[in-house]
């Protein structure tokens, strides 16, 4: 629901758009209001296979009148109301020309489409409304997805999920829930996180005020509703799946200008012709551990894993753990033998890291002796993606140390050095031009 770290800004602002007084409890008691055709959600039990079939990735263009025909990367996931607590998160993505140079552009993050289950990331111009003109996308999706859901209903003086406080009290419902453990649920869907019923059964309309409040660093949410609440309902996730998706897609034809602001007749969804969609899928749970002691053994390793959400002790868990930057889990890993430039969909650990800018996961497998030049399944070797990651020039510099190979070139003829000044990293730019890169 919302996140302590930025709590204590966001309480400062919020409190600037609600109401400073609390209501007359009498007059809400006297004046129920209802949700008209108020539908609760409906989950289903997902195996990691059955929601990776579901996914589809495919290339599309907004139809909007503001930035209509602009290209965009769709998600599409599974038809049913675990989506709505799914988190998307999108890798800044590299559009490339025909010649393979890099080509600039503005990231506008859309928002989840509860009709179709989809969300997006648009690609505008910096300048002007002239669509972006690009021959192909590539880049990585993280998608945390809730495959086993569950709705739990608390009434006055209920037992609450363990860790949770929640306290209701005639209009007023309070809760606090110091480990975070409710799933975010997006928002503009008719899906509430919290949603309150009157003795009927009815769902109970919830009032504007609101209030926030801060004890020892745990933050207490205070809601109203309009009529007496017998029961708050809550959806908890069981078990999440952790998927990284990367793709490498193609431009789609342009939309006729007649279609400007006129949604398509339907959302069925194909696959885009000559696109490539890769999607890895491990289990995995939040807690954390310590880093590894020196001398660790297998044993002792592969246990902290699984402490970790790490049941499987393979490639694809691997790639995953560098591609979530979790250098915790990327050291556990080695300390249990596994060999650091294992692949994983034509790809290692080091270029998953580098490729988003983790620059704590990159440097402890370069320390690990991960080869910094060995290359893809497309022939690009890690530099080639770190040096769009203006945020990593740490890792960067790491990697020149290590010996990568600063000759290296894109399809088309860019250089290393070309592409991070293509991507305004000018930080990177000069590193590599210190280093001697042309």
């Amino acid at each position: 629901m919302r996140r302590s770290f930025s709590l204590g800004l966001f309480c400062i602002l919020i409190s600037a758009i609600v109401s400073a007084d609390e209501p007359d409890r009498a007059e809400i008691l006297g004046s129920p209001r209802v949700v008209a055709g108020a539908v609760e959600p409906v989950f289903v039990e997902l195996t990691s296979e059955q929601l990776k079939q579901q996914l589809e990735v495919v290339s599309s263009r907004s139809y909007a009148v503001f930035g209509f025909n602009n290209s965009e990367v769709q998600i599409y996931l599974p038809r049913c109301d675990n989506s709505v607590y799914a988190s998307v998160v999108f890798s800044p993505a590299r559009l490339f020309g025909a010649s393979g140079a890099g080509v600039q552009y503005e990231r506008v993050r859309g928002i989840y489409d509860h009709e179709t289950h989809s969300d997006e990331l648009r690609f505008a111009p910096l300048e002007g409304d002239k669509p972006v003109e690009f021959a192909r996308a590539e880049g990585t999706i993280t998608l945390r997805y809730p495959v086993r859901m569950r709705t739990i209903g608390i009434k006055p003086g209920g037992v609450a999920p363990a860790g949770m406080t929640v306290t209701i009290d005639g209009p007023f419902v309070s809760w606090s829930d110091p480990k975070e453990s409710l799933p975010e649920a997006r928002s503009f869907t008719p899906v509430g996180q919290l949603r309150a019923f009157d003795v009927s059964g009815a769902r109970l309309e919830q009032h504007s005020f609101k209030d926030y409040s801060m004890r020892e660093g745990v933050a207490t949410e205070k809601y109203t509703y309009w009529g007496e609440v017998a029961e708050v309902r809550l959806d908890v996730a069981d078990e999440w799946a952790e998927l990284e998706i990367s793709y490498s897609l193609p431009s789609i034809e342009p939309l006729p200008a007649g279609r400007a602001g006129t949604p398509p007749e339907s959302f069925e969804v194909e696959a885009t012709q000559g696109g490539a969609v890769d999607i890895q899928v491990v289990k995995r749970d939040e807690p954390q551990v310590e880093a590894p002691t020196p001398g660790m053994s297998k044993d002792e390793a592969l246990a902290q894993l699984e402490e970790i959400g790490f049941r499987r002790f393979d490639a694809n868990s691997f790639i995953l753990a560098a591609t979530r930057g979790k250098a915790d889990a990327l050291e556990l890993f080695i300390a249990a033998g596994m060999p650091v430039d294992t692949e994983s969909g034509g790809r290692t650990a080091l270029m998953s890291a580098a490729m988003l800018g983790h620059v704590e996961a990159g440097k402890v497998l370069i320390d690990a002796g991960a080869d910094v030049n060995k290359t893809d399944s497309t022939g690009s070797p890690p530099l080639t993606r770190l040096v769009m990651q203006c945020d990593a020039t740490e890792l960067l510099r790491a990697f020149i140390e290590a010996g990568a190979d600063l000759t290296v070139k894109l399809p088309g003829g860019v250089t290393a050095r070309q592409m991070a000044e293509l991507n305004r990293c000018s930080e990177n730019a000069r590193v590599l031009k210190e280093a001697g890169a042309k």
